[in-house]
C-alpha cells in the first residue's frame, strides 16, 4: 500500500513540478515578468566583478568640469574653437578620432547677437541667408527680417561669422582626413520609440569632410531607464543602412570593411572571423567598470598643449565628448548609480567591446529550462524524499551554487545566467515537494489513525502519532493489567447458524465491547474468535490501570442487555460472557517481523489471564480477578473470595475473588447485573 501510494505521489509530484515549469516559462516568455528582477541582478553581478582592465586602444578627450572651472566658454563650444580642438589631437596622430557630438545643424550666432537690443529673438537660429533677408525664429514663430529692419547688419554679421566656423569645422576634420586619421561624425536617430523615422546626419559639408564616416548615437534604456544595451545600425530617412558610432570607429581602426547589411537574424559578421550577436536590435554592453574607467585627458589641456598627451593619443581610437556631470549627456548605467557616466564614456564601453571581443553572452531560453529543470528536480527530491534538516540545507546550498554559478560564469567567462527564474523555481520546487510530503504524511497519519483507532483508544491514538516513542516500538517491560473475555457457549451457537448470520453477530458484539474498552483508555490486543484480549497500561499508562479494567468488564456486562433479545431471538440462546482480568509484568510492543508485525502483549501473567478466563466456566462467575488485580481495586469494588486456586501449569497457588459490585462516581456500591446461567 505505501509503496503503491509513495508512487503514485511520485507521479503526482512531477506532473505538478511540470506544470509549474510550463506555465513558469510561459508566463516569463509573454508577460517577461521576470525583467526586472533579471536586470537587478545584472547590475550587482557588475559591481562584484569590480572595474576590468579597459582596453589600452581607446582614450577619451573629455570637456571636463576642470575645463569649465578653468575659464572655458560654456557648453556648446564654438564651432572655431572644436576646429582647434580636432587640429591638436590630429596632431597626435591618432589612429581614429570618433566625435561623440552631434552637428546636425548649422551654427547658432547667438553669441555674435546684442542680447539687450533682439531681447526677443530666441538662442537657436536654425536658417541664414545672406542678401535680402534672414529667417530666425523667436517666441511668436518665425521672423523675417531684411535690410533697413533693426538689427539686420549684426544678424547678417553674425549668420557670415556662424557660417565661416561651420566651414573651420569641416575644414579641421578634412585636414585630420588628408593625415590619414579616421573621423567618424555621430548622427542621431529620429523617433526610435516608434520605430526608426530617420536619421539626423551631419550639416553637408562636415559629412563631406570626413567622407561619410558616420555613426548613430541612439540609444534604447530598458524598462527600469537604466542604459544597458547598444544599438549597433539603424537606418537613415532614405533606408539606407547605418551602423552604430562606436562600431564604425572600431572597424575604422582594424580596416575592416562592414557588411551592407546584417544577417537575417540580425548578427553582423567581420571579415576577421567576429561576430556580433544582436538580440532585438542591440547587444548588452560588458562594461569594463564605472565612470571614469577608460583613460581621459581633458580637452582644455590638450587645446592649450600644457602636457605631451602623443603617448596616450598616437595610434588609438581617441573619442571627443563632454564628461562635465553638469551636461545633460549623461547616462544611468549598472555602474553609475547616482553617479551617472557622461555618453561619451558609454560609447567607448561598447568598442571595448567590440575591439576585443569581449560580449556579454546570455544564456539562451534553453539553457535557462534546463537549469530550471535540474535545480528544480533536485530541490523537488530535497524536499519530498529527504529529513527536513538535511531538505532545508540541500536547498540552501543549492541556491548558493546557483549563485556562484552565476556569479562565477559572469566573472570569468563573460556569461550571464537570469537567475532570477532558477532561484523561483528551487524555492517553489521545494515547497510543492515540501507541501506535497507533509500531505502524504497526513493522508499516512490519517491513515495509521484509522488502523490504530480499530485497536486503541482515540486519546492513545493520538498520543502515539504525536510521539511515536510513547508506543516504544520493539517491545519492552510493563505492569499491565490484562483482560480476557469470552462468549460462552459460542461454538454450538455457531454450528446452528449459517457463517454469514454468525459473522454478522460476532462483528455487532465485538464492535460493542471494543467501544467499551476504548472509552477506558484499554488496548485492544486482538481477536481470537469470540474471544477479545484486551490490556491497559500501554502505550500509555495510568495509575488506575486496573481499576480501568475492572470498570470496562463492568460496563462490558451492562452492554449485554442492548444485545441479548436480538441475540436470544437470532441465537435461540443466551448471550452470555465470562471475563477474567490479571495484572503483572509483561512485554509489550511491535512483534513480528519487518514484512508483519502488531502491536501485542506477551508473557506469563497472558498466559493466566486465559486459564482465569476458562475457571470462570468452572465456577459460575462473571467476572474473576486475579490478587494481583485484587490488590489494585479492593478499594473500589465488592468481591467474593474464592480462595487460592491451583492453576495448570503454575507451582504456586492463585488468589480469585468474583467482582460482584463496584463504587460509582457518587460513592455508591453497584452490583454487577444479574449473572445469567451458564450454559
Amino acid at each position: 500500500m505505501r509503496t503503491v501510494f509513495s508512487f503514485m505521489s511520485i507521479k503526482r509530484l512531477f506532473l505538478v513540478y511540470s506544470l509549474q515549469l510550463i506555465v513558469g516559462v510561459t508566463l516569463m516568455s509573454v508577460f517577461d515578468i521576470l525583467e526586472r528582477p533579471n536586470l537587478f541582478f545584472l547590475d550587482q553581478a557588475f559591481r562584484w566583478r569590480g572595474t576590468q582592465e579597459p582596453a589600452p586602444e581607446i582614450v577619451i578627450v573629455g570637456v571636463s568640469k576642470e575645463d569649465f572651472a578653468r575659464g572655458a566658454p560654456r557648453w556648446p563650444w564654438p564651432r572655431s574653437l572644436m576646429a582647434r580642438l580636432v587640429d591638436q589631437v590630429g596632431s597626435y596622430e591618432p589612429a581614429v578620432i570618433v566625435m561623440d557630438i552631434l552637428y546636425t545643424e548649422r551654427s547658432n550666432s547667438e553669441s555674435l547677437i546684442t542680447q539687450e537690443k533682439f531681447s526677443e529673438i530666441q538662442p537657436h537660429l536654425f536658417q541664414a541667408m545672406s542678401g535680402v533677408e534672414l529667417k530666425i525664429q523667436n517666441r511668436q514663430g518665425t521672423t523675417v527680417i531684411g535690410p533697413g529692419s533693426p538689427g539686420f547688419d549684426e544678424l547678417a554679421l553674425g549668420a557670415a561669422g556662424a557660417r565661416k566656423q561651420d566651414l573651420e569645422l569641416a575644414t579641421s576634420v578634412a585636414r585630420a582626413v588628408d593625415q590619414g586619421i579616421d573621423v567618424v561624425l555621430a548622427a542621431q536617430a529620429i523617433g526610435y520609440e516608434t520605430g526608426l523615422a530617420g536619421l539626423a546626419e551631419p550639416y553637408t559639408e562636415l559629412a563631406f569632410a570626413s567622407r561619410g564616416a558616420i555613426g548613430l548615437v541612439g540609444v534604447k534604456p530598458d524598462s527600469d531607464g537604466v542604459l544597458r544595451n547598444y544599438l549597433p545600425y539603424g537606418l537613415d530617412k532614405d533606408g539606407g543602412f547605418v551602423y552604430g558610432l562606436a562600431l564604425v570607429g572600431v572597424a575604422r581602426f582594424n580596416d575592416i570593411e562592414l557588411p551592407r547589411t546584417p544577417l537575417s537574424n540580425g548578427d553582423i559578421p567581420l571579415p576577421n572571423g567576429m561576430m556580433i550577436h544582436v538580440d532585438d536590435g542591440q547587444f548588452r554592453v560588458n562594461f569594463q567598470g564605472g565612470p571614469g574607467t577608460h583613460l581621459a585627458v581633458n580637452a582644455g589641456d590638450v587645446l592649450t598643449g600644457e602636457g605631451d598627451f602623443a603617448a596616450d593619443l598616437k595610434g588609438k581610437i581617441v573619442f571627443i565628448g563632454v564628461t562635465d556631470p553638469s551636461v545633460e549627456d549623461m547616462l544611468p548605467t549598472p555602474f553609475s548609480g547616482t553617479n551617472r557616466m557622461a555618453g561619451v564614456e558609454f560609447h567607448a564601453s561598447a568598442a571595448d567591446n567590440l575591439l576585443n571581443g569581449s560580449f556579454l553572452r546570455t544564456a539562451s531560453g534553453y539553457q535557462v529550462i534546463l537549469i530550471l529543470g535540474v535545480f528544480g528536480v533536485v530541490a523537488m527530491v530535497l524536499g519530498r524524499f529527504v529529513r527536513p534538516l538535511v531538505g532545508i540545507a540541500g536547498a540552501v546550498a543549492m541556491l548558493l551554487a546557483i549563485l556562484g554559478l552565476w556569479l562565477g560564469a559572469f566573472a570569468w567567462a563573460d556569461f550571464y545566467l537570469p537567475i532570477t527564474a532558477p532561484l523561483i523555481a528551487v524555492i517553489a520546487s521545494y515547497a510543492v515537494s515540501v507541501s506535497d510530503r507533509v500531505s502524504v504524511e497526513q493522508f499516512e497519519k490519517q491513515q495509521a489513525r484509522s488502523m490504530l483507532s480499530r485497536y486503541l483508544a482515540p486519546g492513545i491514538v493520538k498520543e502515539m502519532l504525536r510521539n511515536p516513542l510513547a508506543a516504544q516500538l520493539g517491545g519492552k517491560r510493563a505492569d499491565l493489567t490484562v483482560l480476557f473475555s469470552d462468549i460462552r457457549g459460542f461454538t454450538g451457537i455457531a454450528e446452528r447458524l449459517p457463517p454469514e448470520e454468525v459473522v454478522a453477530l460476532l462483528n455487532q458484539y465485538l464492535t460493542v465491547m471494543t467501544d467499551v474498552v476504548f472509552k477506558h483508555g484499554g488496548t485492544v490486543d486482538k481477536f481470537e474468535g469470540d474471544a477479545i484480549l484486551a490490556f491497559f497500561g500501554a502505550p500509555q499508562p495510568h495509575d488506575d490501570d486496573p481499576a480501568r479494567a475492572v470498570r470496562t468488564a463492568m460496563e462490558m456486562r451492562e452492554r449485554l442487555a442492548d444485545l441479548a433479545d436480538e441475540w436470544r431471538e437470532r441465537t435461540q440462546a443466551p448471550l452470555e460472557i465470562g471475563i477474567a482480568i490479571n495484572t503483572g509484568q509483561a512485554m509489550v510492543g511491535n512483534i513480528g517481523s519487518y514484512r508483519r508485525m502488531e502491536y501485542t502483549v506477551i508473557g506469563d501473567s497472558v498466559n493466566l489471564t486465559s486459564r482465569l478466563q476458562d475457571l470462570t466456566k468452572e465456577f459460575g462467575v462473571s467476572v474473576l480477578i486475579s490478587g494481583a488485580t485484587y490488590d489494585h481495586v479492593k478499594d473500589m469494588c465488592q468481591v467474593r473470595c474464592l480462595g487460592p486456586v491451583e492453576i495448570r501449569g503454575r507451582q504456586q497457588q492463585v488468589s480469585l475473588y468474583e467482582v460482584t459490585g463496584v463504587v460509582s462516581s457518587d460513592s455508591q456500591m453497584v452490583p454487577f447485573p444479574e449473572i445469567l446461567p451458564v450454559m
